[in-house]
């Protein structure tokens, strides 16, 4: 905790965090103390559920972390202070902060506590805060409150559900998974996406008055069209060219405005970062987060650069308005200020107290400030400065020209082609913001764009001859998958979330590995499915998109005062019992018929427990767990019930009549289905044998790895790729007495060759793996081995080469020759040398261009 105390200070002032303080500091007089509290000082127990659900849903608060010394100085500065002013964020986070605190000081303080909200950190806004004190808002504290339970509970009585069927250490949130299933459910439907082909036709025309353009099939016969095939495509254009003369049938002229975009909220401050900056949303809000706590500008000392980040509403100050059109006046010009100023409208349920994110003075341009600013900071205040002065600009104008070019076709048809073409005739805020990009922009994408300029100097009528024809094959897209601004906006139209849970969500989904990002886009990982289906499956209103939705319309009402956070939590509480119930019993068996297989296993005589690596199966005391679970809750898991058929038939001999008990107990079709599992692994046991892989023997051979430091994990592709990591996984399921696939063998041989040189016993592992030995390795190293002087032949040699075969995709990847012709030229001149590998594929490139 950071102290800023003079010595005859009777005033505490209190904010979260030392930055904070420090800024605050120098805006106040000396008869101000100021501390930072680090955020919650109290906060759920981390290991207990920690509500009194009997006593109205009470929470149990206990002093948060490391709180002890931060709240026994705070105690000590409130017994010597006249007045303590209570200044956390102005939020419903920062309202339960101002609480807590009030909570914890009221009996070393005998006075009012006063609350004090600020939007920005500059002496005007905290001297007026100071003026206008108020008292501790509960409505928000509450609002805080019911939504922090909220999570507990669904957290706290999930999670255990997951670990039992899922996985162990997996873990649901009643936010982030809503957040997860949209993104498990976008990649269900790229999966199933099945392309379909079209065809689009082109003509490039000059016009009688000299006029070159290209235009774009827009209509056959009036009506929209679709070319699904090559044949039609090839009938279609010799239609088309069956006529070399068309006319302009008509030429469309217009003036069109754009209006200026608005300020940021904290889902526009996040989408636009990650698209522009490829800022993260925890990034995002974390720069933010230090621009609006105060940065240190030399003599000026810390300033707030920017208002309060977290936000819902486009509101802007009448002054921060005023001050803009000033700025805007003097350095842009008078043309650029509207007459009237812009006013946005916030979304529905807003915080119109609030105000949008914008700079605290906007004389203060990013030029001024790049010797401050770190580079993440100065682009993110680049990003809010610039948005924040064009939403105060005028409308950009342009002029619109929009030509009809008709082609008479053989078949009788008439084939209309589009082109359009867009100049600007008043910048108006783009003057700042620059031109918008094609993605912001609506265009058909029957139209083909000119931004020449000549498509002006048509006239109607006039004939064209066509200069060339171009017919293009392509096929629909499946949808893409989200990135974190497309999730962000996905959430936000869907009333899931806030402005202060986005970051997190995101961040809680990717930390616990339920994503992954591949080239910026969120994938689920396997986990991720996994975890999503078993909620959906047991408990779909729960993580239902709209319930979720509702569930946040609850809080904002309890928030405006107009719904009783208890009220609420009864009302969710009674549902949520009862879809709980219905998980915990979802797939449950029961019946005589399973508790007479479990009396007859009974007598079964186990095999000795055995060890394999550092896990022991013992049987007789897992038959002994699920026996005693059995026996107390009559009924078992679907996944316990499967392991206890498994084991039955491990043991079928010591069964007499399993088979029958089965039919009569209703269970045969389970039992076959054990017995499958069973003769599959028999059947992979089998082939690793002929394979000649002992895969007992496989734990020693893990152990020969115990001497290798194992590379970095690196990403390629946007896939990152970690050896250590993939070998303890093999190992792990080696050890499990689980068989290693086809694949993973061939995976393991792969680390095995890569790593051979540190391998305490390489030839053991190279014959149990099928692997060649070191002299054959030698040869092979020998037999492709070029000197320095050839490789720079072959370099050469290829350098020749102009007419390269064009890039060719195989499954997700692209190969491409030219490419990786430069790649190894470039790796070679800068004195690196080529591996074994690449001077094989540059042996068998320079072949291939050879012949």
């Amino acid at each position: 905790m950071r102290l800023f105390m003079a010595a005859k200070a009777k005033k505490l002032l209190i904010v979260e965090s030392p930055t904070k303080a420090r800024t605050i500091t120098r805006m106040v007089g000396d008869d101000f103390s100021i501390m930072a509290s680090m955020g919650h000082i109290r906060d759920l127990p981390e290991r207990e559920l920690g509500v009194d659900i009997d006593n109205g849903f009470m929470p149990q608060y206990v002093a948060a972390g490391r709180s002890g010394k931060i709240v026994s100085d705070l105690k000590t500065a409130a017994r010597k202070a006249d007045e303590i002013y209570l200044a956390p964020d102005p939020d419903r986070e920062g309202e339960a902060i101002a609480w807590h605190l009030q909570e914890v000081l009221k009996n070393d303080f005998k006075g009012d506590f006063k609350r004090v909200t600020f939007h920005e950190i500059t002496r005007s806004a905290i001297l007026r805060a100071l003026e206008n004190h108020g008292a501790v808002n509960m409505d928000l504290v509450d609002a805080q409150q019911a939504r922090r339970v909220l999570d507990r509970l669904v957290g706290y009585r999930i999670s255990p559900l997951l670990w039992s069927r899922v996985a162990k250490g997996s873990s649901a949130g009643r936010v982030q998974s809503v957040a997860l299933r949209l993104i498990v459910e976008r990649e269900r439907e790229i999966q199933a996406f099945e392309p379909e082909e079209y065809w689009v036709f082109k003509l490039k025309l000059v016009s009688d008055n000299g006029v070159e353009f290209v235009a774009k099939l827009a209509r056959i016969d009036g009506r929209t069209f679709k070319v699904s095939n090559a044949g039609e495509a090839a009938a279609a254009l010799e239609a088309i060219l069956n006529n070399t003369l068309c006319r302009v049938a008509n030429v469309e002229k217009s003036r069109r405005f754009r209006n200026a975009p608005p300020p940021f909220t904290t889902s526009t401050l996040q989408q636009t970062a990650n698209q522009v900056l490829r800022f993260s949303a925890s990034g995002t809000m974390r720069v933010a987060q230090a621009l609006y706590e105060g940065v240190e500008l030399g003599s000026r000392g810390a300033v707030g650069l920017i208002t309060y980040m977290r936000t819902d509403s486009v509101n802007i100050a009448a002054e921060a308005r005023s001050a803009a059109a000033e700025f805007i006046r003097n350095n842009y010009g008078a043309e650029f200020v509207p007459e009237k100023p812009n006013f946005f409208k916030s979304k529905s349920g807003a915080q119109e107290a609030h105000e949008a994110i914008r700079p605290t003075d906007v004389s203060r341009t990013p030029e001024s400030l790049k010797d401050f600013l770190d580079s993440s900071q100065l682009k993110l205040y680049t990003l809010i400065w610039k948005r924040f002065v064009a939403s105060q600009m005028t409308k950009a104008e342009f002029a619109q020209t929009d030509a009809f070019v008709a082609v008479d076709g053989s078949d009788n048809k008439n084939y209309e082609f589009r082109a359009s073409a867009s100049s600007v005739i008043f910048p108006g805020y783009m003057q700042v913001l620059g031109m918008p990009q094609s993605s912001e922009v609506n265009t058909d994408e029957n139209t083909a764009i000119d931004s020449s300029g000549a498509l002006a100097c048509l006239q109607n009528g006039e004939n064209c001859n066509i200069l060339e024809a171009i017919k293009e094959q392509k096929f629909t897209e499946p949808p893409a998958r989200f990135t974190e601004a497309t999730l962000i906006k996905e959430l936000e139209e869907n009333g899931i979330g806030r402005p202060s849970t986005y970051a997190t969500i995101l961040q809680t989904i990717q930390n616990r590995q339920y994503t992954t990002k591949v080239q910026n886009k969120l994938a689920p990982t396997e986990l991720g499915c996994k975890v999503t289906d078993f909620l959906v499956q047991m408990l779909p209103e729960l993580f239902d998109v709209k319930f979720t939705s509702l569930m946040e319309t609850e809080l904002d009402e309890v928030e405006a005062g107009t719904l009783k956070w208890t009220v609420m939590m009864t009302d969710f509480y009674g549902k949520f019992q009862s879809w709980l119930e219905s998980a915990k019993n979802y797939g449950a068996v029961e019946g005589e018929g399973i508790a007479a297989l479990a009396e007859a296993m009974q007598k079964i005589t186990f095999a000795p427990a055995k060890r394999s690596g550092r896990y022991v199966r013992d049987d007789s005391k897992f038959f002994n767990s699920v026996a005693g679970k059995l026996a107390k809750q009559s009924k078992l898991t679907e996944k316990q019930f499967n392991a206890l058929l498994d084991l039955a038939v491990n043991y079928q001999d010591q069964i007499p009549g399993l088979q029958a008990m089965a039919e009569q107990g209703g269970f045969a079709d389970a039992l076959a289905e054990a017995y499958a599992r069973a003769e599959a692994k028999a059947v992979q046991k089998a082939e690793a044998a002929e394979r000649g892989v002992d895969t007992s023997a496989l734990i020693n051979i893990f152990k020969a790895f115990d001497t290798v430091k194992f590379a970095e994990p690196v990403v390629r592709r946007g896939r990152t790729y970690d050896d250590k990591k993939f070998f303890d996984s093999l190992r792990k399921q080696a050890e499990t007495g689980k068989l290693l696939s086809e694949k993973q063998l061939e995976a393991l041989g792969r680390i095995a060759l890569r790593y051979r040189d540190e391998i305490s016993d390489y030839a053991t592992v190279a014959k149990a793996l099928n692997l060649p030995e070191e002299s054959e390795i030698a040869a092979e190293n020998a037999e492709n081995a070029i000197s320095q002087d050839d490789t720079a032949a072959l370099l050469e040699e290829l350098s020749k080469v102009t007419n390269w075969n064009p890039p060719e995709r195989r499954g997700r990847r692209t190969f491409d020759d030219k490419a990786f012709y430069s790649s190894l030229a470039e790796q070679f001149g800068n004195g690196r040398k080529l591996s074994d590998k690449q001077l094989a594929a540059l042996k068998k490139l320079a072949e291939r261009y050879r012949k």
